[in-house]
């Protein structure tokens, strides 16, 4: 759960974006103010199309905005440039797709130990800590396999393996059961939300899908270029 008394993870001022649509400009985000706290889980809801994953993409400094501010951690990220940015993303911020984005010629260990060997960290403290969250996911039996021998529901908790190997402070998910039934869905849900509860991360989600809010701390309603932000009163207990 969030400290209400820490200084809040992510802080976004002022942040607007604009996509040019059949030679016309379209605001998608206009002038957004929003505090994270740190070990919050944060729902962004909305329709397709309405700017959720934009706002996603630009916590994440894989989208630039056209004004306004974000910081992660105390950390302008609207103000570094692009080396800096993604040595950043790669060292503070773990990354949940909807279509899991797994490289299917390495095996789901290898998947997993990706960030860390990019990141140029031991191999085996790597290869240690690899294990160990393939094993809190259900999948350690499955660590020399390739993504293409496993279901939707499996592949996407490799994914949340992978995003939580180097242990970030930050964790984005882009409707992460979008792709996935009903039931699997909820199952990878409760897993991504133990997992970061349990270590303290703060977990910040786009989706569309309502039944999601139950779980949040707070939800964010996206529309119009605008975000509305309010508390949720019914949570889902682990």
């Amino acid at each position: 759960m969030a400290n209400p008394t820490a200084s809040p993870l992510i802080r976004i001022s002022g942040l607007t974006r604009t996509y040019s649509e059949g030679g016309q400009p379209r605001r998608v985000l206009d002038q957004i103010d929003l505090d994270i706290q740190r070990g919050e889980f944060f729902v962004m809801l909305g329709k397709s199309g309405s700017g959720k994953s934009t706002l996603l993409n630009l916590i994440s400094g894989v989208d630039k905005a056209d004004g306004g501010q974000v910081w992660v951690d105390g950390t302008e990220i609207t103000g570094l440039d692009e080396r800096r940015l993604t040595l950043f993303r790669r060292d503070h911020i773990g990354i949940v797709f909807q279509f899991f984005n797994l490289i299917p010629t390495l095996t789901v260990l290898e998947n997993v130990t990706m960030p860390v060997e990019l990141g140029g960290g031991n191999r085996s403290a790597g290869r240690t800590a690899g294990l160990a969250l393939l094993e809190r996911v259900g999948l350690a039996d499955r660590a020399d396999a390739f993504p293409d021998k496993l279901s939707g529901g499996e592949q996407q908790r490799v994914a949340i393996a992978r995003a939580l190997v180097r242990s970030p402070k930050l964790v984005l998910a882009d409707e992460p059961t979008g792709n996935l039934d009903d039931e699997t869905g909820e199952k990878v849900l409760r897993l991504l939300l133990e997992l970061t509860r349990e270590a303290g991360k703060t977990l910040v989600m786009a989706t569309h899908n309502p039944e999601i809010v139950r779980w949040a701390d707070r939800v964010g309603r996206v529309h119009d270029g605008k975000l509305v932000v309010s508390p949720v009163d019914e949570k889902f207990v682990l």
